[in-house]
C-alpha cells in the first residue's frame, strides 16, 4: 500500500482550506489495501481519517494518519426484465455513476446528479436531493471490519438510514471501512418527479425522461453552487426537523417560513433561516457565505479550517437566538 509523510490535506478536500496535515497518508486502491489499513494501520493509532472525494469533510488540524479510498469498479450483479442491481466500488465518483446509469436507461438516482464525492461516502450521509435519496435504491453495503479485517455485507435494512444519517455515523463509525455499495435501479426512461422545485423547472416538458431530470438537476445545482475553483462542501448544515407543534408556532410568527412535511414531523429550510439572519453573502476575511445560497459556506482563498468553524458557530448562534432552532452540521469537522 502506497503512503507518504506530511501530506497537506487541503488539496484533497473540496473546501481546500489551509492548516491541516496528515503525518502519514495512505492510498487504498484494492480490497487488500483496505484490509491492510484496517488490520495493521488503524489499530496502532488513535487519530485517523478516511477520505473519498473529500467533499463533505473539513479538516482543521494535524492528523496522525489519513487515507484516500480509491477502490474502482462498476458491474451488474443481477439483471431482470424490469430492474438491474449494480455494484459500485467505494472509490468511484458518484456523479459519474449517475451519468452512467442514466445513459443505460436505469432510473432511481437521476436526481442525485452533481453531488460531489465518491460512492463510499454516499451511504454514510444517505445522500439525497430533489426527492431521491440513496436509501431508496440501496440493496447492501460492503466493507472491511476494524480490526479483524473481515469482509462484511450489510443489508440496506440494517444500515439504519435516516435524513443525512446512517449506522455508519453511529455504531459503525470508526469500525467499518466501506468498500462497495450495491443499488437497484429500474429499467425506465420516463421520469417520476417527486420534488416541487424540480417539477417547476421541468414544466415545459410534457413527459420528462430521466435524462431530462439529470440535465435539469445539473443546471439547478450549477446555478446555486460555487464554481469548482471556489472551495466549499456544498450544504454545510442539515435542514432542521422539528415537531409539528413547533412548526405551527413558528408559522404564526413567520408566515413566509418554508415548511415541508417529513415523516410525521416538519422539515425547515436551513438556508432560509440563515438568510433571515443576514448571513447570505457575508464575508469574514477569506471565509464567507455564498451569495447565491445561504446554506453554502465558502473558502475564497486561504481560509483555515478553524476560520470556517468560527463562522459556522456564529451562524448557529444567530439562528438559535432568533428562531430557537439548533442547526446541525452536515459537513464532518475533524
Amino acid at each position: 500500500m502506497r503512503f507518504q509523510q506530511n501530506v497537506d490535506l487541503g488539496p484533497l478536500t473540496t473546501f481546500r482550506t489551509c492548516g491541516a496535515v496528515a503525518r502519514r497518508f495512505y492510498w487504498i486502491e484494492s480490497e487488500r489495501d483496505a484490509r491492510e489499513f484496517a488490520t495493521a494501520v488503524v489499530p496502532s493509532v488513535s487519530d485517523w481519517l478516511l477520505l473519498g472525494g473529500g467533499s463533505n469533510v473539513l479538516p482543521t488540524r494535524t492528523i496522525e494518519v489519513a487515507a484516500c479510498m480509491q477502490l474502482p469498479g462498476r458491474r451488474v450483479v443481477e439483471e431482470g426484465p424490469d430492474a438491474v442491481t449494480v455494484r459500485l466500488g467505494a472509490g468511484e465518483r458518484w456523479h459519474a455513476c449517475v451519468e452512467w446509469a442514466v445513459s443505460q436507461g436505469w432510473a432511481g438516482i437521476e436526481a442525485l446528479a452533481l453531488i460531489p464525492g465518491t460512492v463510499g461516502a454516499a451511504p454514510i450521509q444517505n445522500i439525497g436531493a430533489y426527492g431521491q435519496q440513496l436509501s431508496d435504491v440501496c440493496q447492501w453495503v460492503e466493507g472491511i471490519e476494524i480490526p479483524s479485517g473481515q469482509l462484511r455485507a450489510l443489508p440496506a435494512d440494517e444500515c439504519r438510514f435516516g435524513y443525512r444519517d446512517s449506522i455508519f455515523k453511529h455504531e459503525l463509525a470508526g469500525t467499518f471501512i466501506i468498500t462497495a455499495v450495491a443499488i437497484r435501479l429500474v429499467k425506465r426512461r420516463e421520469a417520476t418527479i417527486a420534488y416541487p422545485e424540480l417539477a417547476r423547472a421541468l414544466d415545459g416538458i410534457a413527459r420528462p425522461t430521466i435524462s431530462d431530470v439529470f440535465e435539469c438537476v445539473v443546471r439547478l445545482r450549477k446555478r446555486k453552487l460555487p464554481p469548482p475553483d471556489v472551495g466549499s462542501a456544498g450544504s454545510f448544515f442539515k435542514n432542521p426537523i422539528v415537531p409539528v407543534q413547533v412548526a405551527a408556532s413558528l408559522a404564526e410568527r413567520y408566515p413566509s417560513m418554508p415548511q415541508f412535511p417529513f415523516n410525521g414531523a416538519i422539515k425547515l429550510s436551513a438556508g432560509w433561516l440563515i438568510e433571515q439572519c443576514g448571513f447570505k453573502g457575508v464575508r469574514r476575511g477569506d471565509v464567507g457565505v455564498y451569495d447565491r445560497h445561504a446554506l453554502v459556506l465558502v473558502n475564497w482563498g486561504a481560509a483555515q479550517g478553524t476560520d470556517v468553524v468560527r463562522l459556522a458557530a456564529e451562524i448557529k448562534d444567530a439562528v438559535r437566538a432568533r428562531f430557537g432552532i439548533e442547526l446541525e452540521e452536515e459537513v464532518i469537522i475533524v
